[in-house]
């Protein structure tokens, strides 16, 4: 076992990147009797292959963590939010309720009822809150420790998960991926984002079938109410959505790097 001094110097990077890749839930170090971190050969080979993805192939934090098998199993048989997952999230930060809900903007009972699954949450609440936690949205889908990657996801074999009480259903089209995110969504006449948001990257949409109105930064408003209407903007800008249908709306929605 090595201290977070000795394990730097084995893994070629500074102490502040260890503490950091922790955070970030890319290495979980034992502790010792005084609570100094320790790691294993293997926790230093893990960190080599971090470095390696992080430096030589710009691959995020929540990519690596897919693609090194870092992912939990979140979703209920039937598609619902596992509110136990957003409890591991944050404890795993060494959060508070409190401080968790001051960092995303929410109230502490809010936040505790998400955690015991007897309130829905908004895609626009739950991307606050895997931002705060340092995560993102695609690590809310269930599939197991290990996401192998697949060149093909069957119509009948991808994940999903329903939100917002199964007003918006959001299905994974691709596994393993570590550069982009592509998904559909599935809107039910009235859903909405409930709310603008923002992240890094950038993102593009096209209308399958329904009509959707757009919101970007102050000022755009764009409407999809065509087949086959697209639509790109910087992820960065605050953005929001509502579904315009009368019944149901299909998205192709794709988010690069996966930071949503």
């Amino acid at each position: 076992m090595y201290r977070i001094g000795e394990a730097a110097q084995r893994v070629g990077v500074s102490t502040s990147a260890l503490r950091l890749w922790e955070r970030q839930g890319l290495v979980h170090p034992s502790r010792s009797g005084g609570r100094y971190r320790l790691y294993s050969d293997d926790d230093i080979a893990h960190l080599r292959d971090v470095r390696r993805m992080r430096r030589e192939e710009r691959v995020n934090a929540p990519g690596i963590r897919r693609v090194l098998g870092e992912q939990p199993s979140t979703a209920h048989h039937d598609g619902t939010l596992d509110g136990r997952l957003l409890r591991r999230m944050r404890t795993r930060r060494g959060l508070t309720l409190r401080e968790a809900a001051g960092r995303c903007g929410l109230s502490v009972s809010f936040l505790s009822a998400l955690e015991r699954g007897v309130s829905g949450a908004s895609v626009a609440t739950l991307q606050r809150l895997t931002a705060a936690y340092g995560t993102t949205m695609l690590e809310l889908f269930g599939g197991g420790r290990a996401v192998p990657a697949e060149r093909v996801v069957r119509a009948d074999g991808r994940t999903a998960l329903d939100l917002a009480g199964g007003q918006v259903r959001i299905e994974q089209l691709a596994r393993g991926a570590s550069h982009l995110e592509p998904q559909l969504f599935v809107l039910s006449a009235g859903a909405t984002s409930d709310g603008a948001y923002a992240h890094e990257g950038e993102e593009f949409i096209y209308l399958l079938s329904g009509s959707v109105t757009v919101w970007v930064g102050d000022t755009e408003c764009h409407r999809l109410e065509h087949e086959g209407d697209a639509l790109s903007f910087p992820s960065t800008m605050p953005h929001r959505w509502r579904n315009d249908a009368a019944g149901e709306s299909r998205l192709l929605w794709i988010n690069t790097p996966p930071t949503f």
